[in-house]
């Protein structure tokens, strides 16, 4: 069209004077209407004017399941979340029209899991595993269930992760798939090699469940990242009867699994979670050594602070904002610590990330702190671990591990208090609330 062809050229003042001259002319009022919905939507990426057409479109024909799944989509390209209970309502009005449409299947799980609605959203997850499912699909349904509470079901959907496509979900021994334990086999006079995968957190949340494994296999094996070796090694949770190994080093083994599978194998109940008191350790003498030698000899109350997480993680959207904590940082009678490994220049926070060489040390520096005030990141399952009291700061929408978020702890760690924002604008208050209480 003439629009169009405006538009590529740069001249989208003109386009926009055709579309208005091409209205009044045309007498077809649902072709205008679309024809104006698609050039605002397709052309100059005006999702806000596009949607005032399309819904002028939809007064005149409400039978286009298509129309309705364009606007609860332009309805999250143009607002956001705070558009959910529009993108419902478009949603549900395709659902009518084309109940076996996977988009809005999609749509309707992820938004009503979005909303709160749990029962809603587990509809439409159900729903679209009946309707030729993806790996994906079994894979978000997995997280949605762990996010409920549903461990035994979550994590037998998650294991369906690793035939995604995503670098962040790669099998940490695809090269040797062959010896993968199938998790039916037996395997009680065989030796099993459990590896770590994803991030440094992740392996301090799940690695309380590996000495559970001994019931299954005749010898364990535990291969963690080599940052993290003398700390976990030292555990006498996590290392008794079991082999803990660094990943720079490969031992002989029969079979091998990921250690994320390991709730599902052994039966995970998040009603009654192991080792939620503390299950990692550091030697006393250590922590005295590193307090004489890094922390200000005072009797003022002594808080770390870690706003930010690893940055190639596939989650985003929970890191706490410095400058939202620097009015804080003047409170008298306290001595703040930041756990950052980045260069940081801010004034009355003491800088200790630069004296990690590795988790052993992090380990020291936590034990020395009254309170750790953390987003969701490594820090947050270190401190859990090591039984720290701990105020973790969680986003409005955080990863699916965390299932409870309400009360005087977060389930996996009893040592860490939650505090959740319920939008960006919220977090200030959060803050005021979190430092009130140290």
């Amino acid at each position: 069209t003439i629009a169009e062809i405006l538009a590529c050229t740069g001249e989208n003042t003109l386009a926009k004077e055709f579309i208005l001259l091409y209205e009044k002319k045309e007498t077809n009022k649902p072709l205008r209407f679309l024809t104006a919905a698609n050039f605002y939507n397709l052309k100059l990426k005006d999702y806000k004017t596009a949607i005032k057409y399309y819904e002028q479109y939809l007064r005149i024909d409400e039978t286009k399941a298509v129309i309705y799944t364009i606007l609860g989509s332009l309805y999250a390209k143009a607002y956001g979340d705070f558009s959910l209970k529009d993108q419902m309502y478009y949603f549900e009005k395709a659902y009518k029209l084309k109940p076996q449409d996977r988009l809005v299947l999609h749509s309707l799980a992820f938004g009503y899991e979005k909303s709160g609605q749990y029962d809603l959203a587990d509809k439409y997850y159900r729903e679209l595993l009946n309707n030729n499912p993806t790996e994906t699909d079994y894979y978000n349904y997995g997280g949605f269930l762990i996010r409920c509470g549903d461990f035994k079901n979550g994590h037998k959907y998650l294991t369906h992760r690793f035939n995604i496509d995503d670098v962040n979900l790669k099998y940490p021994l695809s090269d040797d798939i062959e010896n993968k334990w199938n998790f039916e086999e037996d395997i009680s006079q065989k030796t099993l090699l459990v590896k770590y995968e994803q991030g440094f957190g992740d392996t301090f949340m799940y690695c309380r469940f590996v000495p559970l494994l001994k019931n299954f296999a005749k010898n364990v094996v535990f291969m963690v990242q080599k940052e993290l070796y003398d700390l976990v090694k030292i555990s006498p949770l996590i290392s008794d009867g079991i082999e803990i190994i660094p990943d720079d080093s490969m031992p002989e083994y029969d079979v091998h699994m990921a250690l994320i599978d390991v709730p599902y194998v052994v039966g995970v109940n998040p009603e009654d979670m192991i080792f939620s008191d503390g299950y990692l350790t550091v030697d006393e003498q250590k922590v005295k050594e590193y307090r004489e030698k890094y922390i200000k000899p005072s009797d003022n109350i002594k808080v770390g602070i870690s706003c930010q997480g690893n940055k190639a993680a596939n989650y985003s959207g929970r890191d706490i904002d410095m400058n939202f904590l620097k009015p804080f940082l003047k409170t008298e009678g306290v001595d703040f610590y930041s756990f950052s490994m980045e260069e940081e220049n801010i004034e009355n926070l003491i800088n200790l990330g630069k004296t990690f060489n590795d988790f052993t040390d992090t380990a020291c520096a936590l034990k020395c702190m009254d309170v750790v005030i953390t987003a969701d990141n490594v820090i947050l399952n270190l401190a859990g671990a090591l039984g720290v009291k701990t105020f973790a700061i969680f986003n409005k929408y955080p990863n699916f591990r965390w299932y409870k978020l309400t009360g005087d702890d977060v389930g996996w760690y009893k040592s860490v208090k939650p505090f959740q924002v319920n939008d960006e604008n919220h977090l200030k208050e959060i803050l005021s609330k979190v430092f009130s209480m140290i």
